[in-house]
This record gives structure tokens, C-alpha cells and sequence, in this order.
């Protein structure tokens, strides 16, 4: 089976670069074909992958992306999965191998492997319970309770917050969407597909892109206007993300059935909180698979959340951080939790938007308040507890 001859990745368009291969690691692989050194990955041959799809089968095809289709396999006594990339995707295999070599967090896809015989293959562990997609508007699927949602959510949002704060360069996905976060069987959620994926130099604000990529229904103005990229980019999308989860809606609503008379969720949501008692109407947004299974002030504050991260402006958009700190207190206390208006908060706006005295405590990027009456106790990565009495008031 013939190698395909690819461009390195410091000749392709994007500009990245591959660390050089360590003689010293045997971990690393090498591909002439590439003309590059692929670290902490497997090079496979096609007669292997070939050999654990049954040639591709059919029976075997878990899925179809906009770059290829995606495979079951068990390789070397692992659940895989393999995706088969056209041709035509190069730009994209190298993007996301130089993503995930380099990359490693429990909320992002773990890549496995990859080949360049016959045609391009990436290979991922297999995550076994679908994307989000499949389970907010899939048949056949119990529907996700609010906490799982509310879990979902963190998750991904701790797996971006991961690609924009502590990776250098800094990377941004542009392609966030329910297809590509990946739930596992107990219900944790990674994310996946950085196809698209675009680097940056940490604390760059954004960047101008060639071409405009991603899926309409996710793209900010900024970005679908101009080409600006930024880490708020991902934000933005990721907000779009959190309506999905409220609502089970896609990101472009059909009125009445009629393509041709479609808003975007961000939208519909819009309408919905900006008015002065937005609860009546929130409900008619909610998923009507949670039936009344949800706290109201829990899923009002959730969409408040969502609007901040979709705001026209991105500066005025949290980090991922901030996202994650909100919602790892409301995944700890969905029932204590209440805030009363977004908007109106001022200890809660100073978080979210990235006020440095709210932010930094003990040296670490973690913020700790309390809910109500109830103190919340989160860890940093040393597992020592920080204790806080108060959103103003911070004690490490």
C-alpha cells in the first residue's frame, strides 16, 4: 500500500510545527511520508486497521463527519475508534494530530494513533454512549437529567478551558457543537474533532484567519463577519452549546417546520431573557423530555450563563475558566444556588468577566465562593481546600 506524501506541517498553511523526534523517547514515531516525528502516538499500517474494521464494513461505520467517516475497531486489545479522512483533508489531519499529540486532558478526545497508507486515518479511543446530539434530539435515548446536562457542560467547558489557559501555543477549536462532544458510559463528556483547530501565542486577543470554517448556528459576528479569531470564538459557541442543553433545539430553529423562516437559537433566547420576568416563557424552551424534572432557578441561571458567553461583544465574554468556576458551583449545589439576575450580580459580573481580584487565589487559577448560606469547597490541582465565607470576601 502506497504512503501518501503530505506536506510537513511547517510547510502547511497553518504554520505549525512539530517537536523533532527525541532519540532518547520510544514513544515517538516517525513517518517519512509526513515528514514529521508524531510523539506519544502509534503509527499503524492500513492491513491492521483494514484487519479490525472488516475492511470498513458497514456494520462496523459509527458515524460520518464533514472530513470522513468513523469506524469501530478493537486493536491491539482496545476499543478504538477510526476515523478515515479524505484526501482532500490533509490541512485538517495534520491540525488535529498536532492538537492531540501534544494535548492530554480528561475532557479531550484521546488519540491513539494514525495512519497515511491508501488514505488518512486518525485513531481514537472509543468513547462507547454517542455525541450530545444523539442524546438531546436522537430517538430511541432516555432523555439527560438536568444534573447530567449541568455535568456535561462542565466538563466540556473544563476541556476548552484546558486548550486556551494552560497549552502553549494556545489553541482554538472553532468547531464547538453537540456532535463533537463525546459522552462517555458514565456520562462525562470529552471533547473531540480539532480538525479545524487553529494556534495562537498565548495572551493574543485574536487573529485573522484565511478562510472561514466551522458550522453556522455557532459562529460569533466577529468571526462570521470579519474572520477574527480569539479564544471567544469557542466561548461563543460553547454558549450556543448550554442553550442546546436547556432546550434539546438545534442551533437554527425552523418556525413552524419552515427552513425558510428560521432564527438562530441565540435568538430565541435573546427575546426570551431580556424581559422583565423571563420565567414564563423560559419554560416553553426547556426541553419537554425533563417534563418538570428541573430546578427553574437552576436553568434560568444556566441561560444567563449561555447569554453572557453569547454577547455580541467579545470582551464582554467570560474565559472558559470563569465558565468553569460558575459551573462547578452550580453542579455542587443546583438546589442552594441562586443568584438572582446575571446582569445584576456584581460579584457574579466581576467573576465572569475576569476581575483578577476574584480570580487568584493561593498562586492557583481557582475561585471559591459560597452560595447562599451553604460553602462550597473546590480543589485545586495540590488538593489542599480553600476556604471562602463570601463572593467578596476570599481567604486561601
Amino acid at each position: 500500500m502506497e504512503k501518501i506524501k503530505l506536506l510537513s506541517a511547517s510547510e502547511s498553511n497553518e504554520g505549525t510545527t512539530f517537536k523533532p523526534q527525541d532519540s532518547g523517547s520510544t514513544r515517538a514515531s516517525a513517518s517519512p511520508a509526513l515528514g514529521i516525528t508524531v510523539e506519544n502516538s502509534v503509527a499503524f499500517s492500513y492491513e491492521e486497521l483494514a484487519s479490525s474494521t472488516d475492511n470498513f464494513s458497514l456494520a462496523n461505520k459509527i458515524g460520518e463527519g464533514g472530513f470522513g467517516a468513523v469506524y469501530y475497531a478493537e486493536l491491539r486489545g482496545e476499543k478504538a475508534a477510526i476515523k478515515k479522512m479524505d484526501i482532500q483533508a490533509t490541512q485538517e489531519f495534520l491540525a488535529e494530530l498536532k492538537v492531540l499529540t501534544n494535548v492530554h486532558h480528561l475532557n479531550l478526545v484521546r488519540l491513539i494513533g494514525y495512519c497515511t497508507e491508501g488514505s488518512l486515518f486518525l485513531v481514537y479511543e472509543y468513547i462507547e454512549n454517542g455525541n450530545l446530539s444523539q442524546h438531546l434530539r436522537g430517538s430511541g435515548r432516555e432523555p439527560l437529567p438536568w444534573s447530567t446536562r449541568i455535568q456535561i457542560a462542565l466538563d466540556s467547558a473544563r476541556g476548552l478551558e484546558y486548550i486556551h489557559e494552560h497549552t502553549v501555543p494556545v489553541y482554538i477549536h472553532r468547531d464547538i457543537k453537540p456532535a463533537n462532544i463525546l459522552i462517555d458510559k458514565n456520562s462525562h463528556a470529552k471533547v473531540a474533532d480539532f480538525g479545524l483547530a487553529k494556534l495562537t501565542d498565548v495572551g493574543s486577543n485574536s487573529l485573522p484567519t484565511g478562510r472561514l470554517v466551522g458550522t453556522f448556528g455557532y459562529m460569533p459576528p466577529e468571526y462570521a463577519q470579519y474572520g477574527d479569531v480569539s479564544p471567544k470564538v469557542d466561548v461563543y459557541a460553547f454558549g450556543v452549546v448550554i442553550y442546546e442543553l436547556i432546550s434539546a433545539k438545534e442551533a437554527i430553529v425552523k418556525q413552524n417546520g419552515n427552513a425558510a423562516d428560521s432564527r438562530g437559537l441565540v435568538a430565541l433566547f435573546e427575546d426570551t431573557l431580556t424581559q422583565p420576568d423571563p420565567t414564563e416563557d423560559l419554560k416553553k424552551l426547556i426541553d419537554p423530555r425533563l417534563g418538570d424534572n428541573y430546578p427553574l432557578d437552576s436553568v434560568l441561571t444556566v441561560a444567563q450563563l449561555a447569554r453572557a458567553c453569547t454577547h455580541e461583544n467579545p470582551q464582554l465574554r467570560p474565559s472558559m475558566r470563569s465558565i468553569v468556576v460558575a459551573l462547578m458551583t452550580l453542579s455542587s449545589s443546583t438546589d442552594n444556588w441562586d443568584v438572582g439576575n446575571f446582569y445584576g450580580n456584581q460579584n457574579l459580573l466581576n467573576l465572569m468577566s475576569g476581575s483578577p481580584e476574584q480570580q487568584v487565589l493561593c498562586n492557583h487559577h481557582v475561585v471559591l465562593f459560597r452560595p447562599m448560606v451553604k460553602t462550597t469547597s473546590l480543589h485545586h490541582e495540590k488538593q489542599r481546600i480553600c476556604v471562602v465565607d463570601g463572593v467578596d470576601n476570599i481567604k486561601g
